[in-house]
């Protein structure tokens, strides 16, 4: 599995000690990706986190990749998921800001192996954006929001699909429909943060494409009903996410058994599919742009400003 990091060792080391404590740790290759110093006064966090990576225990392997010039999140994590998941035909990744229940690694395992042969199927996620209040008689569920951060894991034959132009993105201008689909019934504007992405150069943005290309194949992603990660970046440590007295999708890491009821059929329930809208409507608010960033297409970089 991979963990991108940057300029936050505290941040870093409550991911990886929570990551440790996971079941399927002791059987796990880690590979940390250091992002190199975009400016000086970065320099010392970005060597205090690589020297920290050096005394990194509890995996089966911990490897360093020390960049050596400043990637930014998008390349750091197209180049990296890209060689990682090409040596072992899948692969799981993590943000620094992401801390993880203990079962994290079991599921995201399980789910790869469940459905490796379920080509509507692009990805893995720890992350729900269900509260503990959901009420669904599920431990997980399919949706179509297949472009999330905050923890997400692929095979070799679905990341091959990446598409880094998405020059085919302008067919929703004309196409209402499209559109509203790929703003999940108009409950996010992805499509601006499409259009940023490829008319504004500042605008960075992976997921955004990640996003785009399993939409435009029908694809699915598979969730736990409850969270089974925190994104801990709230506190104003990074350039993007900000200080938050109420982080978003806040729903604590309270699965105390590993889940093992996965969706025999591949396709978003009806049910699923008002929940999630509800959910995104309800955290969203009031700053909707700036939190879609997060959730699905973080902007840029920390590294970047």
């Amino acid at each position: 599995m991979i963990l991108f990091t940057y300029n936050r060792p505290e941040h870093t080391r409550r991911t990886i000690e929570a990551l440790a404590a996971n079941e399927l740790a002791e059987e796990t290759e880690l590979y940390i990706f250091s992002d190199a110093a975009k400016k000086e006064a970065d320099a010392a966090k970005v060597r205090e986190i690589r020297e920290y990576a050096g005394r990194v225990s509890g995996f089966l392997s911990v490897t360093l990749v020390a960049r050596e010039e400043n990637y930014g999140l998008a390349r750091n994590v197209i180049e990296g998921v890209t060689d990682i998941v090409n040596r072992y035909g899948r692969v799981i990744v993590l943000e620094d800001d992401l801390v993880t229940n203990r079962f994290f690694l079991r599921f995201m395992n399980d789910g790869l192996n469940r459905y490796e042969k379920e080509q509507r199927v692009t990805g893995i996620t720890g992350f729900s954006h269900f509260g503990d209040e959901i009420g669904l008689p599920y431990e997980s569920y399919f949706h179509t929001l297949t472009g999330t951060s905050w923890s997400w894991a692929t095979w070799a034959d679905r990341w091959k699909y990446f598409d880094e132009e998405c020059s085919d993105w302008t067919d929703m201008v004309s196409d209402a429909k499209l559109r509203k689909r790929f703003n999940y019934d108009n409950t996010y504007d992805f499509y601006k943060i499409m259009k940023m992405q490829q008319t504004d150069e500042k605008t960075n943005s992976w997921a955004i494409r990640w996003y785009w290309t399993n939409f435009r194949r029908n694809a699915y992603i598979l969730s736990p009903t409850k969270s089974l990660v925190s994104n801990e970046g709230w506190d104003g440590s990074g350039v993007h996410c900000g200080k938050s007295k109420e982080p978003v999708f806040n729903h604590g890491l309270k699965t105390d058994h590993p889940i093992a009821d996965f969706p025999k059929e591949i396709g978003e329930k009806k049910e699923v599919h008002r929940a999630m809208k509800r959910a995104l409507i309800r955290e969203s608010q009031p700053n909707m742009l700036k939190r879609i960033y997060h959730v699905v297409a973080r902007r840029n970089y920390i590294g970047k400003s």
